[in-house]
């Protein structure tokens, strides 16, 4: 009975969940593939052992190929034990290694790794195999067959098979742990989230003129719906919540954005509705999921900050090249977000009615958290902050021209302060030439002039306070 409560938990879990929730889900768990795997060398066992057993395959090749009962045991359970140490071995030893990444960049890469379809695929063939090796080895019978030809065979490639995706995973896991292709594949990430949440959930619905949308409803205050439990904010299912929005007549505010962690009893949903009617709130309660940690499935902020924490890490480590990497990485991310992305909080139905009411979250909110922790920790250090200056230019190329401003002021934002920080003249040079082209960009060549006459004030000034003392 206890057992199939757990089973129906899990099961009840699984149903509920939308279709790329599931998706993560099942990627991010490292026995769902694994299990496939196994099922198809059960099968496999089935098939070979009903050959040699039922057909009397071995009597019938004796002449071409066959191997008798005591060799084909010592083959199978040698080889049993072999593909065991393999799997423990290379597991172990990555374990070990990822352990070490992990402490000096991200300890989010681990999951990054175990998540990625070939790791799953070599563990799935490690796996398997075992499986294939001990069932034959358990079901060989040496009353109902003397001579063998299909399991030793089978057991025989699956061991070569095994030994070449050994061989495989090594090359697979030494080109992974490269920083640079670990940087890539955090851009690739947050690039397909930018996709998914933003153009293609959330942008249909918004719009940039309020003015033009029927929003009398929103003038009295709300009925608020408090959350169950307390957690974060995984997943927000928008096209379900506009569709019953609508069919209840009601506008929807959400009053945390995705990512944010809430408390239980927090008001987190306000609805307003025309007539004084009943609305089914735990309808609405169900389209959001709340849980213990925070994932990447809708969170575009949470993918940004994966690489962050490298580029922070690397610059405690004194990796310079690795910060500047996560840098660039970070700068495409932005500008993806700026070119394809409608930034507005109302949500509309196709009649123009206002359906649904985000929280606020513009460009410069994106761009500061992904360059406002680097800034802070790089407070000392010219080189980094010209990268960004730099990296901030090669985006302005790309952004929307909207994004103009909020680009400017954050590139004003990491110049300051630097008056007694230049060692050499280049540094000097390279680093005004960055800012410099950085107004040009932008359109703001005169607020360039203003910040350079800004500046020598205030080196005039250190310097008068310096001869003083």
């Amino acid at each position: 009975m206890f057992r199939m409560n757990i089973l129906d938990k899990y099961l009840k879990k699984y149903t509920k969940m939308s279709e790329r929730e599931l998706s993560h889900s099942v990627q991010s768990n490292l026995w769902f593939t694994p299990v496939l795997y196994v099922i198809f060398s059960s099968l496999l066992v089935t098939a070979t052992l009903t050959t040699d057993l039922k057909y009397d395959l071995g009597n019938q090749m004796r002449p071409f190929f066959a191997v008798d009962y005591d060799l084909t045991r010592n083959l199978v359970g040698t080889l049993t034990a072999a593909i065991l140490t393999l799997t423990t071995f290379t597991f172990n030893l990555i374990l070990v290694v990822f352990t070490t990444f992990s402490g000096q960049f991200s300890p989010r890469m681990l999951k990054n790794f175990i998540a990625s379809k070939s790791t799953q695929r070599v563990l799935g063939i490690f796996t398997s195999s075992f499986i294939y090796m001990l069932l034959s080895f358990l079901l060989l019978n040496k009353r109902l067959a003397e001579y063998y030809f299909a399991v030793p065979l089978f057991a025989a490639i699956i061991a070569a098979f095994s030994m070449g995706t050994f061989i495989f995973f090594i090359n697979h896991a030494v080109a992974w742990l490269q920083v640079n292709q670990m940087t890539y594949d955090m851009k690739k990430e947050a690039l397909s989230i930018v996709k998914n949440t933003l153009e293609n959930e959330v942008d249909p619905y918004k719009v940039d003129d309020l003015s033009e949308v029927n929003n009398d409803i929103c003038e009295n205050a709300g009925t608020m719906i408090m959350a169950r439990k307390s957690g974060f904010i995984q997943l927000v299912d928008f096209n379900s919540i506009m569709q019953e929005a609508k069919k209840d007549d009601i506008v929807i505010q959400l009053e945390y954005s995705i990512g944010s962690y809430v408390y239980a009893s927090t008001p987190y949903i306000t609805y307003w509705t025309k007539e004084d009617k009943e609305i089914n709130e735990e309808k609405y309660l169900s389209l959001v999921s709340i849980g213990r940690r925070q994932t990447e499935v809708q969170d575009i902020e949470f993918s940004i900050n994966k690489l962050v924490e490298v580029a922070i890490r690397s610059l405690g480590n004194y990796d310079p090249k690795t910060t500047i990497n996560a840098i660039y990485q970070l700068g495409e991310v932005l500008a993806s977000i700026s070119r394809n992305s409608l930034f507005s909080k109302y949500l509309v139905d196709k009649e123009n009615n206002l359906r649904v009411v985000l929280q606020e979250r513009d460009f410069s909110h994106y761009l500061y958290n992904a360059f406002g922790y680097i800034r802070h920790y790089a407070k000392d250090n010219i080189i980094i902050c010209t990268e960004i200056l730099k990296v901030l230019d090669l985006m302005a190329k790309s952004v929307n021209e909207r994004d103009y401003e909020a680009v400017w002021k954050f590139g004003v934002f990491t110049a300051s302060g630097f008056e007694d920080l230049f060692l050499f003249t280049l540094d000097y040079q390279q680093f005004h030439r960055a800012m410099h082209n950085l107004a040009v960009t932008t359109k703001h060549e005169k607020e360039y002039e203003e910040f350079l006459e800004k500046e020598k004030q205030n080196q005039f000034q250190s310097n008068k306070k310096g001869s003083e003392k």
